[in-house]
């Protein structure tokens, strides 16, 4: 009997190993992800509904929760931390803009946006970004969102006491765009200023190749004729492209042919009509590579928001 005393108190160290081993798998997680913590008054946290368009659910979450999922779809993770917060304040601008105006998806009316970035802005959840990172680099990228997101937490950008349309793109090539030369409405905080901290992004410049068949079935047009850029916007982007002895507008040739932007130049060679593409996106509004580029260059997420949205005001709202 006494030996079998003195083997179980040998066993107790290892059975304390044993407890301290699963605390540490099981609580790590918790300490990565919600070691950041958003507010704790969740009631004053708006509530959005987003139409999940892979599950063809309504989705009910807090604003910041949907930002979460925003800025892990929108922007590169290894972005910098003030280019991500600077994401996290135009996604939740984008979406409080939408339901303060009661503003719908038309296909779903019962929610405010939808996951397809087509319709918006793209959102991305949890268990997808498990799927795409793995464990453990979903632990230490999430964690640095959530940080990007809980150090902007409630902050918007407003014009004139009204949250702005926050709109964005990936590069602007050089140069960022008005608002009203891609849409039609022309918004003071939306306006063409010079881009050089994108440099980085590999969508800066890109080409396009297409047979003269092909160009003329996308287009629409029986015949090539001229192929030329009849007029530019100051920025640089074509307003109006001719070929086939019609006219068309730079965002509908983009549309057309799937070009990355309406900043392009054109010739037509050896059969083939070759386009030169400068940026990605529409160019209106916050570039994500600029602004990782600036955040890099040492300007924090005010100073690039500021710099991208003229007149813009940051305001904290809860």
């Amino acid at each position: 009997m006494a030996r079998r005393r003195r083997r179980r108190r040998r066993m107790t160290p290892i059975l304390k190993w044993i407890v301290l081993l699963l605390l540490i798998i099981i609580g790590l997680p918790f300490i990565l992800i919600w070691g950041v913590k958003f507010p704790r008054q969740q009631s004053q946290v708006p509530i959005i509904q987003v139409w999940n368009a892979d599950t063809g659910k309504l989705m009910t979450m807090t604003l910041e929760e949907y930002v979460c999922g925003v800025v892990a779809a929108e922007m590169p993770v290894y972005f910098h931390d003030e280019a991500l917060k600077a994401q996290a304040v135009v996604a939740r601008t984008y979406a409080y803009q939408r339901i303060v105006n009661d503003v719908r998806i038309a296909e779903h009316p019962e929610a405010h946006l939808s996951t397809d970035y087509r319709s918006g802005q793209a959102w991305v959840s949890t268990e997808a970004l498990k799927e795409r990172w793995g464990l453990i680099d979903f632990l230490i990228n999430y964690r640095k969102i959530k940080t990007a997101v809980s150090q902007t937490e409630g902050i918007i950008a407003t014009y004139d006491g009204k949250p702005i349309l926050a709109v964005y793109h990936s590069t602007s090539g050089g140069r960022t765009e008005n608002s009203e030369h891609y849409w039609s409405e022309a918004l003071p905080y939306l306006r063409s200023v010079a881009d050089p901290y994108g440099n980085h992004s590999p969508y800066q410049y890109t080409t396009a190749v297409f047979s003269i068949n092909d160009f003329l079935k996308l287009m629409e047009i029986t015949s090539l004729g001229e192929v030329q850029v009849v007029e530019r916007y100051p920025s640089g982007r074509v307003k109006t492209l001719e070929a086939g002895g019609k006219w068309f507008s730079g965002r509908d040739v983009r549309q057309r042919l799937g070009l990355r932007s309406t900043w392009f130049t054109v010739a037509v060679d050896q059969g083939q009509v070759h386009f030169s593409v400068w940026g990605y996106g529409h160019g209106v509004g916050m570039p994500q590579y600029g602004a990782d580029g600036m955040a890099r260059a040492g300007y924090d997420y005010r100073q690039i928001l500021q710099y991208y949205y003229q007149g813009i005001l940051l305001e904290k709202i809860y």
